[in-house]
């Protein structure tokens, strides 16, 4: 019996609409019902409507009614993907994570919605390929029950692994074409006037780009006269900016049976080897036998790909525009060998300054293998961002590469990739990058060192023009409100962490910023770095590493309580 007043029978019916594409006929359904009762449900109905139709603001401030009244996983998700059609990827990574917290087992992708069965072609192109790949990966990359150990080890590798990416990526882009295909209307083309001088229409689609097809003059009418007749097929596509075009597509006129052909000329050109992924790293409980009778089940994990730091790197809705940050990370030098994962260390931390830290992008000058030039040219524009903001300014300065003393003043430098290790003209003084750093005033600058100053390398060993004997460079004055981080104490040797991918000091540097969300105190912080880096360094490097915390006189005592957020 038909009830004007049943709020849920308006909100079905609304939904059945969203299934057939009558979207506004759904937001009309959802209105009515919600105007009865409001209920979780009813908002979900009209946000997906909005999000169909391309209202992707009115989509999000529905889901954010819906998750007000009802925290279901399924609507944070969906505001996740909304968001990230509204070019919010931090603010899509939190609803993410959030949603799978409270469905472990993210059964909300597997529901029946027309948001999904209707959006996904919409969707940004890296989400779309890196949610596949991770999925296929994961299967991919998990030890078999019957798969002896040495087996996997051979199977499972970082060159195998990255054609296995390859090789799912191109699959995830094709299955997109054919979901993108589907969801085209190809009826909904318009021919616009014929152009005779140049002999082609311009064919306008609501859902593909614009494209010029060629048509003979001669057959010009009889093909817009037949237009609601044709048949289009051989669609292919290529990427661009992260999204599919257009690339071929064939139009059969089947009054005429002659049929049109549009080329782009750049159907082989994909860019989705641009995508970056980052997956966690393959943890395997492996059983081992001792050498007696007697079976001993042991625990062994066996890691694979990039460290757990370079993932899950937490996000900070809180924007620092007050915040500015100069990474310099030295890796592949000239002439001396090179500082390995000391790139990555760069890219990493910029990472965390941009998404844990909340400092924005253009607040960030990131150098990789950084020349003398380039060195020099990043402490001034950090010091002039320094006297522009007359004190209101916080300052990081982070540095991976060598670093070397003098052997006779025992003054200790930053190493450019292009300079020398025998002249120091061709350095940065470690007390004159610390003046520049402090010349203006500033609510606080801390410095960052993953690098030694006694001459030896991350690798042990020495640098080309050191005598092989170990110096202790001499304790650097500091003024201003200026604390410095260093990975190593007197003639010690700042080491790599091989299974992390990072210098040691870094990496428990990124830890603790991952583990507290950047929400830390310097003394937690330092106390942290100092305890894990001095542990891990015995045990794998069988050497003392002693990272420190100097200060200025005048932060003596108060720097434990700043904090990098």
């Amino acid at each position: 019996m038909y009830d004007p007043n049943f709020s849920d029978g308006y909100n079905e019916r609304g939904w059945c609409f969203c299934f057939i594409g009558k979207y506004e006929n759904a937001i009309r359904d959802a209105d009515r019902a919600l105007s009865m009762s409001k209920r979780h449900y009813s908002y979900d109905t009209r946000a997906t409507a909005y999000a169909l139709m391309g209202d992707y603001t009115s989509a999000l401030k529905d889901f954010d009614n819906a998750i007000l009244l009802e925290k279901v996983a399924l609507y944070i998700y969906k505001r996740g993907i909304v968001k990230l059609m509204l070019n919010s990827n931090a603010g899509a990574d939190i609803d993410f994570k959030k949603a799978k917290e409270i469905d472990s087992k993210e059964n909300f992708k597997t529901a029946v919605d027309p948001f999904f069965l209707k959006l996904a072609h919409k969707l940004p192109l890296p989400f779309y390929v890196k949610n596949y790949v991770e999925e296929k990966i994961t299967v991919w990359q998990q030890k078999g029950e019957f798969e002896k150990t040495a087996d996997y080890q051979k199977r499972v590798t970082e060159t195998s692994r990255n054609m296995m990416l390859q090789q799912f990526t191109d699959s995830a882009i094709n299955k997109l074409k054919q979901e993108y295909t589907k969801n085209i209307n190809w009826k909904t083309i318009k021919i616009s006037q014929y152009d005779a001088d140049n002999e082609t229409y311009l064919m306008q689609s609501p859902d593909v780009e614009n494209f010029a097809l060629p048509v003979p003059v001669a057959e010009a009418q009889e093909f817009k006269t037949n237009a609601d007749k044709f048949i289009y097929s051989g669609q292919d596509y290529y990427v661009n900016k992260n999204q599919l075009v257009l690339a071929k597509l064939v139009i059969t006129n089947p009054v005429s049976n002659k049929q049109y052909f549009y080329d782009s000329k750049k159907a082989t050109t994909y860019s989705a080897n641009n995508i970056t992924y980052n997956f966690k790293p393959i943890e395997i409980n492996l059983p081992q036998n001792n050498t007696t009778n007697n079976s001993v089940i042991s625990q062994n994990t066996v890691v694979i790909g990039t460290s757990d730091v370079d993932i899950n790197i937490p996000v900070n809705e809180q924007t620092n525009t007050m915040t500015f940050a100069v990474i310099i990370a030295n890796e592949n030098y000239t002439r001396e060998v090179k500082v390995q994962y000391a790139a990555n260390d760069g890219k990493i931390f910029k990472a965390y300054c941009e998404n844990t830290l909340g400092i924005p992008s253009k607040n960030i000058h990131i150098s990789i293998d950084a020349t003398f030039g380039t060195m020099k040219s990043e402490i001034k524009w950090i010091s002039d961002v320094s006297a522009a903001y007359k004190g209101q300014a916080k300052l990081l300065f982070y540095y991976a590469g060598h670093g070397m003393p003098d052997e006779i003043d025992k003054s200790a430098y930053l190493l450019p990739v292009d300079g020398f290790s025998s002249d120091f003209e061709t350095a940065i003084k470690l007390n004159d990058l610390y003046n520049r750093l402090t010349q203006n005033p500033a609510i606080s600058v801390t410095v960052f060192l993953d690098a030694c100053f006694s001459g030896s390398l991350r690798d042990d060993g020495m640098l080309a023009n050191a005598r092989g004997v170990k110096i202790k460079p001499k304790t650097t004055e500091m003024s201003g409100n200026l604390i410095v981080f260093t990975a190593a104490s007197g003639d010690e040797t700042a080491y790599p962490y091989k299974e992390k991918q990072h210098g040691l000091f870094t990496y428990f540097l990124l830890k603790k910023l991952q583990e507290t969300k950047g929400n830390v105190y310097y003394q937690s912080l330092a106390n942290y770095i100092s305890e894990n880096v001095k542990q891990q360094s015995v045990v794998v490097n069988q050497k003392t590493q002693t990272p420190q915390v100097n200060t200025s006189t005048q932060l003596q005592n108060s720097w434990r309580t700043f904090k990098l957020q």
